[in-house]
């Protein structure tokens, strides 16, 4: 209840902007994919601001995994080119995951340490980007988990059988995307860069659900309910 009501004074509080969201998510993309796409999805709209979020499939898909080294070296050419572009970077730490599902379609023996060990240190190597290259940073990882999410097929926040019939545990809820838009609009808000050029940059989790049936719903993902709050 209490998260409920924080969320919708943060969405009272919005001010209309002339702010422009683009979300450039791309489901099962990589660092790599990020990287091979940077100057077609992202360079070529000139925005003032990109929110980047990458690693998931990195860390956890096992047809996917690289090893620490190979993802900060991506993580940092991705941020320097954006740099080069012209445009200010929000990079984030991706959030964690439920592992019981995870196991359900990657073999765990193919994990040297835990799925969330792993993001973990993803996180860590985001941070410390942040800090090399002077990026804003948000910490997405820790505000789930202040809340103990995700807890099996008891929160709200990301997907499971019993918030939404899907045995994920890695794509979050509309609740876990509202959640994501409420506090990077309120980090916006802090560092002044509401009224500006956005371009949302990652993969699955950013490019989020399909529209749902009532046609004047918007996209289930952080970006739609981030351009909400903006506008």
């Amino acid at each position: 209840m209490r998260i409920s009501i924080i969320l919708s004074v943060c969405l009272l509080m919005a001010v209309q902007t002339s702010a422009q969201v683009i979300n450039a998510g791309v489901g099962g993309n990589t660092t790599t994919d990020l990287l091979h796409r940077l100057d077609q999805d992202v360079l070529v709209h000139k925005p003032d601001l990109v929110i980047l979020m990458v690693g998931t499939n990195d860390m956890l898909n096992s047809k996917k995994l690289i090893p620490y080294q190979e993802y900060r070296k991506n993580i940092e050419e991705i941020a320097r080119r954006i740099k080069e572009g012209g445009a200010d970077i929000l990079i984030m730490s991706s959030p964690p995951v439920d592992s019981a599902y995870l196991f359900q379609r990657h073999d765990r023996h193919l994990y040297a340490e835990t799925p969330n060990e792993k993001m973990n240190r993803a996180r860590e190597i985001v941070a410390s980007t942040a800090a090399k290259y002077g990026l804003y940073y948000l910490d997405l990882y820790e505000k789930f988990s202040e809340l103990g999410l995700p807890r099996h097929n008891e929160d709200l926040f990301i997907k499971n059988i019993k918030n939404s019939g899907k045995a994920d545990g890695v794509h979050p809820t509309a609740l876990g995307y509202y959640f994501i838009a409420t506090h990077i609009y309120q980090f916006l808000q802090d560092e002044g860069l509401t009224d500006t050029k956005v371009v949302c940059f990652g993969d699955s989790i950013t490019f989020g659900g399909g529209p749902n049936k009532n046609k004047d719903s918007i996209r289930m993902n952080y970006p739609s309910y981030l351009a909400q709050l903006l506008n």
